[in-house]
């Protein structure tokens, strides 16, 4: 007889781990019942409270000393899962460890001063480095010379010879003025961009080149830092600053002439077929569809004979996808769960009989829910109307049960997803609910018109663009990262949750998920260094960014994060920069008020 293995969502609401720490807190569930909220999800036979009390009575005591390959013995935890767990726990580590530790951690430049409060009496002048590991934790504090500093003098590798046996991912020098003025000398000066161009070579950054008299200091660093959306710490957002990004984005040697384009350009269209829809037929933030026709011939102009694109802030992958040909590589990449099954489907999907997929999607269609459900509860009445909800949810389920591989589950996923948006009472984005629930019509999944023989050299990434660019390489990179401060997993919230489907809690009037790590750091304030480095690490002929000229608005969310002569300087570095600009009418949300709008392409032709 066999015996029926007891699933999570059989339990009572008060057993069930997610709704229990909800109700209780943290400390009402046990640590099987914390991981299994880690896990999420349990293996055939097994639900996930069972797993994670085998996962406890297994290491008991040595669970904080875990590893991956501890992890993937146990049956059903995979590489992603063992990774998460053991991801969850370095944090929690690294926390405690930085609370509880009594390593030096050197975080502003006053932590600097007091461990070379030594310098301030000496009547001789000296140079002294301090070597820190990527915590900015102190490794090492050597002198480097004594006497009048001077770049024949010193050389990077009295400096940088230490920091490569150390493993220093940073240094900070450090250097006396016995005569009392705090004024950087030439020397001084020559000195700094010596070792700023060193350290950029050898992949170690130069924090911070300080002057000490008795009374006071200079700070290289803090110098650069006294711009309203920078921050005076060595560390931000589990980013170490260096010299070489704040000299790299403050000065600008020559702005580019921008050339106007007046074209007027038609909405590129295709073949309309009955029960089908196309890529570009869901709402999106910044889409880029009714600019093709501008970027294609920006791409035409000064990319002749390329072989591969990479679309590496793809979005809904209309612009890959406008490049996709038999002979050209698409690379396209989101880091949106949503947006990358979409992409898979369009611009990967190889293998798929199309009559069983219709078939599949005519039996989706006639599904017929009988209650209120997961997605009901929470998005009923709201977003969508109560049965137009239930229908999502059954749909959702039963592709789980129907698709045989993983093209085929895209492109039902991706169907669901676009018939979502076409149902949704929303202005366009998932912030928010309109008052009135006026989109009533039932929901309706339609085929995906997609172009399978075009797809097979195609490679899909859903990863964060800063890690995905050091692994691959392109003829043409093609980036449109976040303008504003406005992130895309807010405004795409519940898109995203239907697509991964792990139902997690939801919080607040929208019911949102924690989106913690799905925030880009292209809009934060950090967002000219992460850009920086994105560049610095781009193996291709030819960069073409689309970044807009976003104007004044009364909302300071809506204006860009990069500013024009940062971005300039951050590309010339990479190649010669020209820009291309037509006006542009941008979507707001109705609280912000806009004008001078413009979209504009920096395009770089990478030296050889």
């Amino acid at each position: 007889m066999r015996v029926l293995t007891q699933r999570i969502k059989d339990l009572p609401k008060i057993d069930r781990p997610r709704e229990k720490m909800k109700l209780q807190g943290p400390d009402g569930l046990t640590k099987s019942e914390l991981l299994a909220i880690i896990l999420g999800s349990g293996i055939k036979g097994k639900n996930v409270k069972k797993l994670s009390e085998q996962i406890i009575r297994k290491f008991g005591n040595n669970f904080l000393d875990l590893t991956v390959n501890d992890l993937i013995k146990v049956k059903g935890i995979g590489k992603i899962k063992a990774l998460q767990i053991i991801a969850a726990l370095a944090l929690v580590k690294r926390f405690y460890d930085e609370r509880e530790s009594k390593e030096s951690r050197i975080l502003f430049a006053e932590d600097v001063i007091s461990l070379n409060s030594d310098l301030k009496n000496k009547k001789k002048e000296y140079l002294v480095c301090l070597y820190l590991n990527a915590r900015n934790v102190l490794l090492k504090k050597e002198v480097v010379s004594i006497g009048i500093l001077d770049k024949s003098i010193v050389h990077p590798r009295e400096i940088f010879g230490p920091a490569v046996e150390l493993r220093a991912a940073g240094i900070i020098l450090v250097h006396n003025h016995p005569s009392g003025n705090l004024a950087p000398s030439k020397q001084d000066i020559e000195v700094v961009n010596k070792i700023v161009g060193a350290g950029k070579i050898m992949g170690i950054n130069v924090i911070d080149f300080i002057i000490m008299t008795d009374n006071n200091f200079h700070s290289f660093f803090k110098n650069l830092q006294q711009r309203e959306d920078e921050l005076a710490c060595y560390v931000s957002d589990d980013i170490q600053y260096s010299l070489f990004d704040l000299l790299e984005t403050e000065t600008s040697s020559y702005i580019p002439a921008t050339k106007k384009v007046h074209k007027i350009y038609l909405t590129p269209k295709k073949r309309n077929i009955a029960g089908e829809f196309q890529i570009q037929s869901r709402r999106f933030l910044g889409n880029k569809y009714k600019l093709l026709g501008f970027i294609e011939d920006i791409v035409n102009e000064k990319c002749n004979g390329f072989e591969s694109f990479c679309d590496i802030f793809a979005g809904t992958g209309v612009v890959g996808e406008r490049f996709n040909r038999k002979n050209i590589k698409i690379i396209s990449n989101d880091l949106l769960f949503n947006n990358y099954i979409s992409l898979k489907a369009f611009l990967g999907t190889t293998q798929i009989d199309l009559n069983f997929l219709r078939e599949k999607i005519d039996l989706l269609n006639n599904l017929e829910p009988e209650q209120d459900n997961y997605f009901s509860n929470h998005y009923g009445n709201t977003y969508f109307t109560l049965e137009n909800a239930r229908k999502i949810n059954i749909i959702r389920e039963k592709i789980e049960d129907i698709a045989i591989n993983d093209d085929e589950k895209s492109l039902l996923i991706t169907a669901l997803l676009y018939a979502t948006d076409k149902v949704a009472n929303t202005v366009g984005h998932y912030d928010a609910y309109r008052k009135k629930l006026d989109s009533v019509q039932p929901i309706q999944l339609l085929m995906p018109n997609i172009d399978r023989g075009n797809n097979y050299n195609n490679k899909i990434f859903k990863e964060d663009a800063n890690k995905l660019i050091k692994k691959i390489s392109c003829d043409v990179l093609y980036i449109d990262p976040p303008y504003n401060s406005r992130q895309y997993s807010d405004a795409y919230h519940l898109l995203e949750n239907l697509a991964t489907w792990e139902k997690p809690l939801l919080y607040g009037k929208a019911k949102k998920m924690d989106r913690a790590h799905l925030k880009s750091e292209y809009c934060l304030k950090i967002a000219s260094k992460v850009f920086a480095d994105l560049i610095r690490n781009a193996s291709c002929k030819h960069i073409l960014v689309s970044y807009n000229n976003t104007g004044k608005s009364k909302n300071g969310r809506s204006n860009a994060r990069i500013k024009d002569d940062v971005m300039i300087n951050i590309l010339k570095n990479k190649g010669k920069v020209e820009i291309f600009e037509r006006d542009y009418k941008a979507f707001t949300t109705g609280k912000s008020n806009t004008n001078g709008h413009s979209e504009r392409v920096f395009y770089c032709k990478v030296r050889e």
